[in-house]
């Protein structure tokens, strides 16, 4: 499966407190743009529409980006994934899941993971030493493993992941050299300054 062909609803996660960063992460700037900006960049290819999980409706409008407003609040990324399976339309059976600040992803890794669903399969995601959950792919009827989570206050989404028996997809070689996610303004201007040097 290449892109363009078969392309599906993909989702970013922005509902966070963002308490390590100390403001709003979705919206610090890498190379003059806010983050959530880059991550919907490299999904669009992939998607029928991007759309955003945050804390309120409309938080990222003034971006273009269509925001929904996480349903279950304090739950992090487990309630923002059933937020984001509850807005699925007719016929649409699987959404990418992806969060507000992963930069660096490549379109041949998202290809590898949109040709590992295979038929009964609830979630697709890399794996290396552990999974990494996002980006994932997570089908319609995994809907009741993620609300039965939500209800016994486990909120873990690699733990969701084995649960669902996800088919995993090797995480690729070149991932901790290219890939930035960041937790503090000073994680984010190392990465930048390594981007400036490339």
């Amino acid at each position: 499966m290449t892109r363009g062909e078969s392309r599906i609803p993909c989702f970013i996660l922005a509902g966070g407190g963002s308490q390590r960063f100390g403001s709003d992460k979705a919206r610090a700037e890498l190379l003059g743009r806010p983050l959530i900006q880059h991550v919907a960049e490299w999904l669009a290819p992939f998607a029928s529409r991007v759309t955003v999980v945050a804390d309120r409706v409309a938080r990222y409008a003034d971006l273009g980006l269509r925001t929904l407003a996480d349903e279950t609040p304090g739950q992090g990324p487990l309630g923002g994934l059933a937020r984001a399976l509850r807005d699925l339309e007719g016929g649409e059976e699987w959404l990418m899941l992806a969060p507000c600040d992963l930069v660096g992803v490549r379109a041949e890794w998202l290809e590898l993971l949109l040709a590992s669903r295979t038929p009964g399969a609830r979630a697709v995601a890399f794996r290396g030493e552990v999974w990494q959950p996002l980006p994932g792919l997570y089908h319609r009827t995994a809907g009741e493993v993620v609300g039965g989570r939500i209800a016994a206050g486990r909120r873990s989404l690699w733990r969701l992941i084995s649960l669902l028996g996800a088919e995993a997809v090797p995480l690729p070689a070149e991932w901790r050299e290219e890939v930035g996610q960041f937790n503090t303004p000073e994680d984010l201007q190392a990465y930048e300054a390594v981007l400036g040097e490339r």
